[in-house]
């Protein structure tokens, strides 16, 4: 294999592994040493045996090789470990690295089912950005995408059916009825995700336990094995268990206990993942300096790794 088709190859391997980062962007190894001399290598191997490259073609390839290798060094040395920003429905969270504040939006039971809630990027300049679910946007060299967590829309009534408001004191969401699970506790030998809640009109508090359908099934939770449900404890004003008021209660279905009508609607609500990727021009222009080597070499009869007409398969 001669110099030329190596150098195009040593390229073709760095563009490769610069573009991993927009494919897999959260992935912490990015921004190690190890992958950042990967690059340095291959970068280096690409100009060792294009260096004697003496044609437009040829000198187009590597040039648009080493701007694409370049920004995904520059991602990787300089750009920050990927931030995951979880916030209740209703708040606002200021991202000063972006120069963006996310809205996160408030939710109803439907929304928490189908998960399908957006969150909203404004900026003092340019129009509101929309980041929905499966979406990947762009600012700069940050991408911003969502990243689904475990939420709960609680519904409680008293015995008479009457709604009862929902309150969450340690919440900046105060008056939010979505659970967001953020802290772990042991629970049935596992650690669970748990939040809580109080019904100030009942003397109530609530604390509630998500077991996935794999938790349940390993708990033997009594009817729900291998259900996706919460654990009930209610509590009275002074913090003591309510006698018999601790139990299950599958989504969409309503549980009573210690003088409360608990309807869980089981689903998610998205946190923004920010991630440092390389520069979106940046990669633009190397991919279009190395596709106009490509075709150069191709209009002039031989392409960049070095094959000839009379080399390629059925021709002579």
């Amino acid at each position: 294999m001669n110099g030329r088709r190596l150098g195009a190859l040593y390229g073709l391997a760095g563009i490769l592994l610069v573009l991993a980062q927009d494919a897999y962007p959260a992935w912490a190894g990015f921004h190690t040493w190890e992958y950042a001399t990967l690059l340095a290598i291959v970068a280096a191997a690409a100009f060792s045996h294009a260096r004697r490259v003496n044609d437009l073609a040829g000198l187009l390839g590597l040039l648009g090789a080493l701007v694409i290798v370049a920004a995904g060094l520059g991602s990787g040395l300089l750009g920050p470990d990927t931030e995951i920003v979880a916030r209740a429905p209703g708040t606002v969270a200021p991202l000063p690295d972006v120069g963006a504040a996310a809205f996160f939006p408030n939710a109803d039971a439907p929304a928490i089912a189908s998960g399908a809630a957006a969150i909203v990027l404004r900026r003092r300049t340019g129009a509101a950005i929309d980041v929905a679910p499966g979406e990947r946007r762009f600012l700069g060299a940050t991408e911003l995408q969502l990243v689904p967590q475990v939420a709960a829309y609680i519904e409680a009534r008293d015995r008479r059916g009457e709604h009862l408001t929902i309150t969450q004191p340690t919440n900046a969401a105060f008056l939010s009825p979505v659970l967001l699970f953020a802290e772990r506790v042991p629970v049935a030998g596992k650690l669970l995700p748990a939040d809580g809640f109080a019904v100030p009109a009942a003397r109530r508090q609530v604390k509630a336990f998500y077991f996935s359908k794999a938790d349940s099934q390993a708990a033997q939770a009594r009817g729900m094995a291998g259900v996706e449900s919460l654990l009930f404890a209610v509590d009275d004003e002074g913090g003591r268990l309510v006698r018999g008021a601790i139990g299950f209660a599958r989504s969409g279905s309503t549980v009573e206990l210690g003088g409360l009508r608990l309807k869980p609607t089981l689903g998610s609500y998205p946190a923004l993942a920010i991630s440092a990727v390389p520069y979106p021009p940046a990669l633009a222009i190397g991919g279009l300096l190395f596709m106009a080597g490509l075709a150069l070499s191709f209009a002039g009869g031989r392409n960049v790794l070095g094959i000839t007409p009379d080399e390629r398969p059925g021709m002579t």
